[in-house]
């Protein structure tokens, strides 16, 4: 045999050694669901789960480390840090972890190969990168903007396990993150990673926003269950107060309150630009005494019209009502279920820290759960100016144990505040705030569209399946 035929055989079987070599075995891997405990969040974890057993099945492999964070009970496991003491110590022989959401699509093989490509004794953490276009007030009008990227959850990160024992540390000296607000989860884990580490996320696109044949991951599209919510389900609350009625209550009434639904206008006056207010008593901030008030008139109006669902909105609230009624055909409405988006308050803090729904992005309640915050002392207001939101849906349903659902679905913010690739890879439900844009576009944009099936206010309501 020639030797340049020799050497060209010789690397042909290093190489086909160091492919077999970079092939990572399925149980070097922890995949963490960031799951939640409601019916059907958790049974979506569930199915995640098998799904990922089978693959490894049929590969004929060790099955992957699978943890569901709603079963292991970790106070603020959505914000991931307080996972990683716990995961360090849990797993200590497995090479890399991966988090993701309960509607993340994962193809074990395809995984596993982008994980073997990278070394996990070094600080690695991967992800399909977002960043900022400009400051934005869910991330506190930081200045990072380009040069700061952080991971898109619903395509799901890798960590390796250096990287995560290294975080580890850094938790048990008392350096994890410890700020009031827990907004962008995302964001403000990166954030962390950077500041303790150094380490900035590297992107690759086999972890997917959109579903393509190379792709080891992304997100499922929402899908509703069944068709069985309508319009005449659901009792619509907006909060406004009397020196808007001129100008966000034409909006509203001009987008999404165009159509046949059953609403009340909750405002401190009545006057010519809203004769038919219910009157409540209006402050300049917190605004508890006046969803309070919302809830005690809501919960009259729900039983004696026999509706199942109340959705509180701000007067500055632009979202869809058909995709609001579709996301609630997965929610069981007589048990007690609050349903929106999810912020923390200082969730560091394991005796005091509680997470809640955010009121702007609107919350939606069942009518069992309106009914009970609506009884003589099971909720009350510490003072009127009290944040709403903070305790009503937060403090509140802690100590009747209901844990909030988060949607990714509602926004707190306009659109322009995210990233474009993360609002491409869901279907919006709210957005929040009229600065500096034009709502009627947001609507337009947006929702219009889907909305359309929905019967006008001036015609019949009509028994449309969704």
């Amino acid at each position: 045999m020639e030797l340049s035929t020799y050497l060209t055989l010789l690397a042909c079987v290093s190489f086909i050694a160091s492919t077999d070599a970079s092939t990572l075995e399925p149980d070097k891997v922890t995949i963490v669901i960031l799951s939640q405990k409601e019916g059907y969040n958790a049974a979506h974890a569930d199915y995640l789960r098998e799904n990922i057993y089978e693959q490894a099945d049929a590969l004929e492999k060790e099955l992957p480390h699978i943890v569901l964070s709603h079963k292991i009970n970790i106070k603020g496991s959505w914000t991931i840090v307080p996972l990683l003491t716990y995961l360090s110590g849990e797993f200590p022989d497995v090479e890399w972890f991966f988090f993701c959401l309960e509607n993340t699509v994962i193809r074990l093989e395809k995984l596993l190969d982008v994980l073997g490509k990278f070394s996990s004794s070094q600080d690695v953490w991967m992800g399909y990168a977002l960043y900022d276009r400009e400051p934005t007030i869910i991330h506190h009008f930081a200045q990072h903007t380009k040069k700061f990227k952080y991971p898109h959850i619903a395509s799901g990160f890798a960590m390796s396990v250096t990287l995560l024992k290294s975080l580890s540390k850094q938790i048990s000296k008392g350096k994890e993150p410890k700020a009031d607000f827990s907004i962008d989860v995302s964001y403000e884990f990166a954030t962390f990673v950077l500041s303790s580490t150094g380490v900035k996320l590297t992107h690759v696109s086999k972890l997917c926003i959109v579903s393509a044949s190379d792709c080891a991951t992304y997100p499922r599209f929402f899908h509703s269950c069944s068709s069985s919510v309508t319009p005449e389900n659901i009792y619509f609350a907006v909060k406004t107060c009397a020196k808007f009625h001129l100008d966000r209550i034409p909006v509203i009434k001009k987008s999404w309150a165009k159509y046949d639904l059953n609403i009340g206008y909750f405002s401190d006056a009545a006057d010519n630009n809203l004769r038919e207010a219910y009157i409540v008593t209006n402050t300049t901030e917190g605004h508890c005494a006046k969803t309070y008030a919302i809830l005690q008139e809501a919960s009259k109006i729900l039983k004696k019209r026999n509706f199942d669902w109340l959705a509180i909105v701000d007067d500055d609230t632009i979202f869809s009502v058909v995709r609001l009624l579709n996301l609630l055909t997965c929610y069981n409405p007589k048990h007690l279920v609050a349903i929106g988006e999810r912020y923390g308050f200082r969730i560091w803090d394991r005796h005091h820290g509680y997470q809640y729904l955010t009121g702007g992005a609107g919350v939606v309640l069942s009518a069992p759960l309106v009914h009970l915050l609506a009884e003589p002392g099971v909720c009350t207001c510490p003072s009127a100016t009290t944040p709403d939101d903070m305790h009503l849906f937060g403090l509140c349903l802690l100590r009747l144990r209901v844990e909030g659902v988060h949607s990714p679905m509602f926004h707190q913010a306009q659109p322009v505040d995210y990233p474009y690739a993360y609002l491409a890879s869901q279907e919006p439900i709210s957005f929040h705030r009229f600065w500096s844009v034009d709502p009627k576009a947001v609507y337009n944009d947006w929702f219009a569209e889907v909305d359309k099936v929905l019967p006008l206010a001036d015609t019949p309501l009509k028994h449309t399946e969704l």
